[in-house]
């Protein structure tokens, strides 16, 4: 068979699609992003202005360059040169880069997922996928012997790297949901569930100051969220119960565990809420029988292997089904306007 230069050529990105994602890390971790986008809107800074602004006096240039070549190649730097004097080639930021990657002052950098999906711990769960196959197990508790909400619990730098790329989440999503669904108006105590460092109840209550907001999350999660006015941190596992209050809010829970699990948690919802208690979840919906083409929505699926523990992405008709098993009745969806197109909220009444 003759060999295809398409072919090879495909062959070998493949092999070597990790660089991308490692080599950008390492340019957000050199802060370069935001090294140019404080030099100005349109800025472009050459080698040498780049790294004054490194913390060292003898940076490598030589590597620096390669790095930033590269990823001009990818699109995330634009590499002008107006001479040929190595010296005089300019870096400046991409559309992409300037929305997503500088971190300062910026409500929708996705760095912090980067970083968190990039970390060595969290990596080593994927080279586990076959064996979830061959072994119906989950890659990071292969890994590692524990989940990851486990693993953090020992590790306060893979603690900090989830809850800085669960808070990012957080804030590409809530401003959506606050501006498009007002079941908040009537609430007068709300427990948000998995809250992490209480983005999303600050949010809430900044919108509905009447709120008394409860930020329910693992004790050593808690440890790390903020002192918000009108929040109270309160650790605990949502798997033994869950401070009792109004109405209970929880995104993007569910889609790590499986069904028993989901189970488990609505029914300490259940119990914790009084009769006609409202529960508003926020998690991504898929459509009845359809199967994404997207490669970010497959892979997203993927993840749910190597990173949760049985959990996925679920229908409207699942949706119900489960909270109906729970003893809830669904009220109404909605879907906020945005980027997160998949993202819905389901209201539901303990009945």
């Amino acid at each position: 068979m003759a060999m295809g230069g398409g072919e090879l050529e495909q062959a070998l990105e493949s092999t070597f699609s990790f660089v991308t994602t490692l080599v950008l890390k390492s340019a957000i971790l050199l802060n370069i992003p935001d090294i140019i986008a404080k030099a100005g809107p349109n800025a472009s800074l050459t080698l040498d202005e780049i790294a004054l602004e490194l913390p060292t006096e003898t940076p490598n240039l030589h590597y620096l360059s390669r790095i930033l070549t590269y990823l001009s190649t990818k699109g995330f730097f634009v590499q002008t040169q107006t001479s040929d004097n190595p010296s005089d080639i300019r870096y400046g930021l991409t559309a992409t880069t300037k929305m997503f990657f500088v971190m300062e002052n910026n409500p929708s950098s996705l760095a912090t997922l980067l970083l968190m999906h990039s970390h060595p711990v969290l990596m080593t769960s994927w080279h586990h996928l076959h064996e979830c196959v061959l072994q119906d197990c989950n890659g990071f508790e292969k890994a590692h012997g524990k989940d990851l909400w486990a693993y953090g619990k020992d590790d306060p730098l893979v603690n900090n790297v989830v809850n800085d790329c669960m808070s990012t989440l957080t804030d590409l999503a809530i401003e959506q949901i606050v501006s498009c669904y007002d079941g908040f108006k009537e609430v007068k105590t709300l427990v948000d569930v998995g809250g992490g460092k209480g983005k999303a109840l600050a949010h809430i209550v900044k919108a509905y100051p009447h709120i008394h907001g409860i930020n329910f999350d693992l004790p050593h999660v808690v440890q790390t969220a903020p002192s918000i006015p009108g929040i109270e941190n309160v650790g605990g596992s949502m798997f033994d119960s869950i401070p009792s209050a109004d109405a209970i809010f929880v995104k993007n829970v569910f889609i790590d565990w499986d069904e028993e699990k989901c189970e488990q948690i609505l029914g300490n919802c259940h119990k914790a809420l009084p009769e006609n208690g409202k529960l508003i979840v926020a998690e991504n919906i898929t459509m009845e029988g359809l199967v994404s083409d997207k490669s970010i929505d497959i892979v997203a699926h993927l993840a749910m292997i190597a990173l949760a523990s049985g959990g996925k992405e679920r229908s409207e008709k699942e949706w119900k089904r489960l909270l109906q098993k729970s003893g809830f009745s669904v009220v109404k969806m909605v879907e906020p306007p945005g980027p997160l197109s998949k993202l819905k909220i389901i209201e539901a009444i303990k009945v």
